[in-house]
């Protein structure tokens, strides 16, 4: 019922939008050129984010621009508006937001909106306003798919720097293919391959591949060969003895690369560190060209504080980072939050000697 009553719903809007565009064609044909093109129509899954865009003409300094979103007959909702004097002033910022920019072969006018619902489908309008009249203006539907409902695929490249590549979506049917970077609005490109020339790391990440108006997608996960990059969580971690602690470091690279911990603080120079005991070594899955690796202390005793070396290597290269792990005056709660009976007296006993020190001095 629910698919149903959307084809229905959309069915009478663009009804709707016929009688608007009949009534106000006169008005709006002598002033066409100012809206010169429109975003075809756009499908999106619920909770993802889309970007509607409007290029536009010689539009007079006297003018208004706006994105409404018809709800029926001379029946609209402001969602942006823009002159050259004020600029834009968006209505419903936690959800749409605009923005304008001037590009070689003129103004672009675009609307994102973010967070999608099933209850934002529907006709979007681009207008260009002359003392609160209309004069030129062109339209745009956005579907609004069910993620459950989505066909989706995954495929996986990987390639030198330097090298041009070209991603492919020909095994899907239908004229209407574009291509964007996962997380982002704007089109990379339309059709159903997508060439990179002088590929590098940057250029590593998922792209999507939306054919048949959204209703199928495919993933293909870019993988551009680089030496191994390290960034630690944190650069000092602090625990109190015998609580547990951890170091971790997130390690990029292409291909999959050998992770090491050493300690440095050993006076006979870099030690190699093997789980044992009371200490062990966590690799998280590889995916997408990164993984994390963790150094776990369950029980933090004298001899664990100093400075450790989260090392990576692979085929192109090595890399490494240092952290530390330092002695804390009270335990440090877990990372829930959350304190055991033991860490609260502790820190209940420990600021009562502080206020009596205190008092004395």
């Amino acid at each position: 019922m629910t698919r149903i009553s959307f084809i229905i719903s959309t069915i009478c809007l663009i009804i709707m939008d016929m009688q608007l565009s009949s009534c106000g064609r006169m008005r709006h044909l002598k002033n066409i050129g100012l809206v010169k093109t429109i975003s075809s129509s756009q499908s999106v899954e619920e909770g993802g984010s889309v970007e509607l865009e409007c290029r536009l003409g010689n539009v007079p300094d006297r003018a208004e621009v706006a994105w409404v979103r018809i709800r029926g007959v001379e029946e609209v909702d402001y969602l942006s508006i823009y002159d050259k004097e004020d600029g834009q002033i968006d209505y419903e910022e936690e959800q749409a937001t605009s923005e304008m920019s001037e590009e070689e072969e003129g103004w672009v006018w675009r609307l994102i909106l973010s967070k999608v619902t099933t209850s934002v489908a529907g006709l979007y309008q681009c207008q260009v306003l002359i003392h609160d009249e209309v004069v030129s203006s062109r339209k745009v539907l956005l579907n609004v798919l069910d993620p459950n409902k989505v066909e989706h695929n995954t495929k996986y490249v990987i390639t030198k720097q330097g090298r041009n590549i070209t991603l492919d979506c020909t095994d899907f049917e239908g004229e209407d293919v574009n291509w964007k970077r996962l997380g982002e609005t704007t089109v990379v490109q339309n059709g159903k391959r997508l060439s990179l020339i002088r590929v590098d790391r940057s250029d590593s990440g998922i792209y999507v591949c939306s054919v048949s108006g959204g209703s199928k997608t495919m993933n293909v996960s870019l993988l551009v060969q680089h030496i191994p990059t390290i960034i630690p969580s944190k650069s000092i971690m602090s625990q109190f003895p015998g609580y547990p602690s951890s170091l971790s470091c997130e390690v990029t690279a292409v291909p999959v690369p050998a992770v090491s911990w050493y300690s440095l603080s050993s006076p006979l120079g870099p030690s190699l560190i093997k789980s044992h005991g009371d200490l062990s070594i966590t690799i998280d899955d590889y995916k997408d060209g990164k993984m994390t690796s963790s150094l776990v202390f369950y029980n933090v005793t004298q001899e664990d504080y100093g400075q450790y070396s989260c090392n990576a290597t692979n085929i192109l290269g090595q890399g490494s980072a240092t952290v530390k792990l330092v002695f804390s005056p009270i335990p440090v709660l877990n990372e829930s939050g959350s304190a055991t009976r033991h860490d609260k007296m502790y820190k209940i006993v420990m600021t009562l000697l502080v206020m009596i020190t205190m008092q004395f001095d």
